[in-house]
């Protein structure tokens, strides 16, 4: 009985090896060595051509950061002491120059609408004055020197009336016809609000910051390059840009600044693009990979895009290894490479593949999901022929007849057990 418990706990250590399972070894052989035979190439419709170098055009590469332009900041203040009666926007929101942000109650300004209120009152005294005396004068009831004082006081109450009210426009930022000593504090530009320093019902003082904000539509795309490259750049020339975060998508610039003092730790020197961000995509503070186009030439390797068979890193998100099969004799080989950022049907290579190599340019994607035909010297096989490695028992049969070899274990047991009773 013993033995056959043993013999039964043995045949189940060896159980996980009649069947792979999603066993990784064999999740990773189509990444190793291929053969296949010339029709499954056929049906697979897989090419292959040797690369070359050839003539394209040279970049300067390098990484950076976005970064907001420091003369699209703009603040929001208030021109004199009030209470804050309501806020009009929220935090993050993209405003438009002269849009409202806030509404603010204050003595002063209700004073100066007192004033302008008098004024206007003792102008329309002024110009009665006038029209009176204009008329006692041309039919010489009054003399010459009561039309003039009068015509001077009305030049004189019409300029009072006019600074009040432009002093009134001044510190509201709009019309003088303003309502119970409340106006409305207006963005400067337009922008994303970034910042908000008040609450409704805060006291505030004169010229006291109500917002910051930030003009994001145009921003800069910060690096550095190195000394050696120097000689390549100049301002005006075209830049590609992508984001970590968005590697896909690759935004179009032109090189505005190169600075004039060399970093003596980095042996570097810092540029600057402008970019659009129309889409709101640019976020300052992201890190970033920069192309400078230098209009110069040099020799590299280009393969078609088909070519490349993409693979997510591991423990990356949106991050891409690029493989390429390489033709050797009768077999298929991957090899890792490193790219340009590319959105053409051609790629340029920067690392992997030297003058010479034979790359499948079609049919990479068949190819790495296909089958193999013949596998030998210990390499892996694909598709049948691993079926033909696991066609001997289907795990459920195994277990099967693990549990009936168990049941005439113990049947046999106790017959033996009775006989030497």
């Amino acid at each position: 009985m013993k033995k056959t418990l043993l013999a039964l706990l043995f045949f189940c250590y060896l159980l996980p090896a009649f069947s792979h399972g999603d066993d990784e070894g064999f999740s990773e052989a189509k990444q190793e060595k291929i053969k296949v035979n010339k029709v499954a190439i056929k049906a697979l419709n897989v090419e292959t051509a040797t690369i070359n170098e050839i003539e394209v055009d040279e970049k300067v590469r390098t990484t950076g950061q976005i970064e907001e332009i420091p003369t699209n900041h703009f603040d929001v203040n208030t021109p004199v002491q009030g209470r804050v009666s309501s806020i009009l926007i929220k935090l993050g929101d993209i405003v438009r120059g002269g849009q409202g942000l806030a509404v603010i109650e204050s003595t002063e300004i209700a004073k100066l609408q007192a004033d302008i209120d008098q004024l206007k009152a003792e102008l329309e005294l002024a110009q009665s004055n006038y029209d009176r005396e204009k008329v006692l004068f041309e039919k010489s009831i009054s003399p010459k020197k009561d039309f003039q004082a009068a015509k001077t006081l009305l030049s004189s109450q019409e300029a009072k009336l006019n600074a009040a009210q432009t002093n009134l426009q001044i510190l509201t930022q709009q019309s003088a016809d303003v309502n119970s000593g409340t106006f409305t504090v207006k963005a400067q530009k337009s922008g994303t609000i970034v910042e908000n320093k008040i609450t409704v019902g805060q006291i505030v003082g004169s010229n006291q910051l109500l917002f910051h904000g930030i003009d994001l539509s145009t921003v800069w795309a910060s690096a550095d390059i190195y000394e050696r490259d120097l000689g390549k750049v100049m301002l005006g020339q075209n830049v590609y840009v992508t984001l970590d975060g968005i590697p896909d998508k690759i935004f179009e610039g032109k090189l505005t600044y190169i600075g004039s003092v060399i970093n003596e730790a980095t042996r570097t020197l810092p540029v600057k693009a402008t970019l659009t961000n129309k889409e709101d995509l640019l976020k300052p503070g992201a890190f970033l990979q920069l192309i400078i186009h230098t209009g110069q030439k040099k020799k590299s390797i280009v393969i078609p895009k088909t070519s490349l068979i993409e693979r997510d890193k591991e423990g990356t998100e949106g991050k891409h290894d690029h493989l390429v099969y390489i033709k050797t004799g009768d077999k298929y080989i991957p090899r890792k490479i490193q790219v340009e950022s590319h959105d053409s049907d051609s790629v340029e290579v920067l690392s992997g593949l030297a003058a010479g190599d034979v790359v499948v340019i079609n049919g990479a994607y068949q190819l790495q999901y296909g089958e193999s035909k013949d596998s030998h010297d210990g390499e892996h096989g694909h598709g049948h022929e691993h079926e033909k490695q696991n066609n001997g028992i289907p795990i459920w049969a195994v277990i099967g007849i693990g549990i009936f070899g168990l049941l005439i274990g113990i049947l046999i047991g106790k017959r033996r057990g009775q006989k030497t009773l």
